[in-house]
């Protein structure tokens, strides 16, 4: 018969349960925000899904358990964490966020309970746990690295890697409750010995809590999908997946092999590597932020071109991101040592879950700042504060812990253990790197012999279909049909939390094995225009138009087909007031004036006929459709305008179902 408990007995037994216990979390608290997102999104405003977010307020089942927390209890919240994980991407449309809820609600309560239960060793379970974080973390790029950005564990047949690795952790929960059980039922015959207790200020319990719950933001926010980073900064995304995963292994390896280097660091030194980290955080966003004003005369506005020196708070961010799981791990030793009741824990996770709900806020409004007035007008041009609030409170919570905790005692764990987590680590990281490297397209297309051309614009409203569920592949495969040589693509700006931390672009690219230009960067806070192409990209640029509703960016590009160089446009204009869509137009077109072979394409948002159309037609571009059967399709405002002279081959709206707007593709002659 197979002995659970054998299983608690190795070395690496808690740092191979919390390293899939923090994955899953990530990957559930994903979800769940994306998904209730979504549906908002199809509403065009908050509905009642945003009722998801009353599981982040789970920690309140703590209070239940006002002295002592189960093993019973810390059984079951573990494992229906792991089932509702694994049975969530079987399930399609609303399922997803109730059963994402219910694991991120039952993590918080294992989580919450699992620390008012270590009562010895707590140097040893505070290094496991921090490394624990940290192979979570670098699980969570591996898996998306190796998709494109979407999580390979969670997708397809690949679901095996989700169900292999919940089994473990389930394997190893139930040892760890059998050891319990049995511990409690030998103690209960000896005499009970009075224990000292420490004071327990719910106070200092709080603020090493918020500490704790800003590393979750953080991780989620930031570095659990490198993405992020690299369409913040327009940095080189395989020296961003490079650097984060060496970083996180330089602090493993730490903490395996030579802990005790970590004694040498004095007060001062954790006080002045938060701070640079949190600063280095908060100007890598800043350092690409654009702060927009409402007068319509300073528009269009081309955005900055990224120079060298934008990148330096980027490398400085990385270089110093191991702080976050030292932090982890002190702060964890921290409330070990003060013993918390449940009620304690159960109080300050539930302000915990509500500082995320916060902070989830503070994220998105910047990108909706005209939808939601009076309150979001004030978030406009403010995306880095979601960075620099949890930055800064975790650096301040840092004080709080008391000095004699950053000493580590001497920690003894057999070699053949540290050569393991290491050798899992290993295959990570190369299998992060070769990742990386080979979802990277290389087109090779040849325009010899080409005598015509197809250009598709589509609005993938963020890779979703009609009914609100992701459709990637759904899309992609609509694409491939069409086999276009230049897409335009609008709302394609998924790389935030209100999209999973993906990037759509990404994945179409490298499946289409297509040069990409992804503009303006998200910190602009936009909903994203992406030009692909099957041929050389080349000048491109953002640029943005006057808006009083949400900020309105456009990417231009020059493509190269042959010996001839097509101007490319794609634009999502976007207004509260007719004056400001007239705005707009006029100061696109503006762009597209002293051109040649200009083509310029999005979901404009008006239909033929209307003042902007004329203000487009009127500034020397034709409407393909109209060049193809002779009359405007007066019901569409997805459109594809030409420099005239153009002659259209062919022209088709393939109607929506993989998104909310038809796709609109062209043939022209070259």
């Amino acid at each position: 018969m197979f002995d659970f408990k054998n299983v608690t007995n190795t070395d690496y037994s808690l740092i191979a349960l919390f390293s899939i216990v923090f994955l899953f979390f990530l990957q559930m608290l994903s979800d769940l925000v994306e998904r209730i997102y979504a549906y908002a999104l199809l509403n065009l405003e908050p509905d009642e899904n945003i009722l998801g977010l009353l599981f982040l307020l789970a920690p309140l089942l703590l209070l239940i358990f006002w002295k002592k927390f189960p093993s019973l209890a810390l059984l079951i919240s573990g494992e229906l964490m792991i089932i509702a994980r694994l049975i969530e991407p079987l399930v399609s449309g609303i399922a997803i966020y109730i059963f994402a809820g219910i694991s991120v609600g039952s993590f918080f309560v294992f989580f919450g309970g699992f620390l008012t239960k270590i009562k010895e060793k707590e140097h040893k379970v505070g290094v496991d746990l921090g490394i624990g974080l940290a192979l979570g973390v670098a699980m969570s790029i591996f898996y998306r690295t190796a998709n494109s950005t979407v999580d390979v564990s969670q997708y397809g047949w690949n679901q095996i890697i989700g169900w292999a690795l919940g089994i473990l952790a389930s394997i190893i929960l139930t040892g760890i409750y059998l050891r319990d059980r049995d511990n409690y039922s030998a103690n209960k015959e000896k005499p009970a010995e009075i224990e000292e207790q420490p004071k327990r200020s719910f106070l200092k319990i709080l603020g090493l809590s918020i500490g704790l719950f800003s590393i979750f933001v953080l991780i989620w926010f930031v570095f659990m999908s490198p993405t992020v980073i690299s369409r913040w900064t327009e940095g080189n995304y395989i020296g961003i997946v490079i650097g984060l995963v060496v970083m996180l292994g330089v602090f493993i390896g730490i903490m395996l092999w030579k802990p005790d280097l970590t004694n040498y660091l004095k007060m001062w030194m954790i006080s002045l590597w938060n701070a640079v980290f949190a600063i280095s955080l908060t100007m890598t966003v800043l350092a690409h932020q654009i702060f927009f004003t409402n007068n319509p005369a300073s528009f269009p506005l081309v955005a900055p071109t990224t120079q060298w020196f934008h990148q330096i708070p980027l490398v400085l961010a990385i270089l110093t991101s191991p702080i976050i799981y030292l932090n982890f791990m002190y702060l964890c030793r921290e409330i070990f040592k003060l013993k918390p009741k449940p009620s304690q824990i159960g109080g300050s996770f539930t302000i915990g879950g509500l500082f995320i709900v916060i902070m989830l806020f503070v994220q998105v409004l910047p990108n909706v700042w005209g939808y939601l007035q009076p309150i979001s007008t004030g978030f406009r041009d403010q995306y880095w504060l979601a960075f620099f609030i949890p930055a800064f409170l975790l650096s301040a919570t840092m004080l709080i812990v008391n000095a004699s905790t950053f000493k580590l005692d001497k920690l003894v764990k057999r070699k053949s253990s540290k050569i393991g987590v290491s050798v899992i680590f290993g295959v990570i990281l190369i299998g992060t790197i070769t990742g990386a490297v080979l979802t990277s397209p290389r087109p090779n297309y040849s325009a010899e012999g080409k005598t015509s051309l197809t250009i598709l614009t589509y609005n993938i409203q963020f890779g979703i279909n009609v009914s609100g569920d992701w459709n990637y592949d759904g899309q992609l495969e609509l694409i491939r049909e069409i086999n276009p040589d230049i897409i335009g693509l609008q709302e394609c700006d998924p790389t935030r939390i209100s999209g999973g931390n993906m990037d759509v672009v990404r994945y179409l690219a490298s499946n289409l094995n297509m040069y990409s230009y992804y503009g303006p960067k998200t910190v602009t806070n936009t909903y994203g225009c992406a030009i692909l192409s099957k041929f050389p990209i080349s000048n491109a640029l953002s640029f943005f138009a006057y808006s009083d509703e949400e900020q309105v960016g456009s990417a231009q590009a020059q493509i190269t087909v042959g010996s001839r160089v097509f101007n490319v446009f794609v634009n999502h204009p976007s207004g509260d007031e007719d004056i400001t869509t007239i705005y707009q137009a006029h100061e696109m077109v503006s762009r597209t004036s002293s051109l040649q072979d200009v083509i310029y394409m999005g979901d404009f948002n008006f239909r033929a006929y209307s003042a902007e159309y004329n203000i487009t037609i009127g500034a020397g571009l034709a409407d393909s459709w109209q060049l193809r059967y002779g009359i405007p399709a007066d019901d569409k405002i997805d459109h594809i305008f030409l420099r005239p002279g153009f002659t259209v081959l062919q022209a088709h709206y393939i109607e929506e179902g993989q998104s909310n707007h038809p796709a609109y593709w062209i043939e022209i002659l070259l």
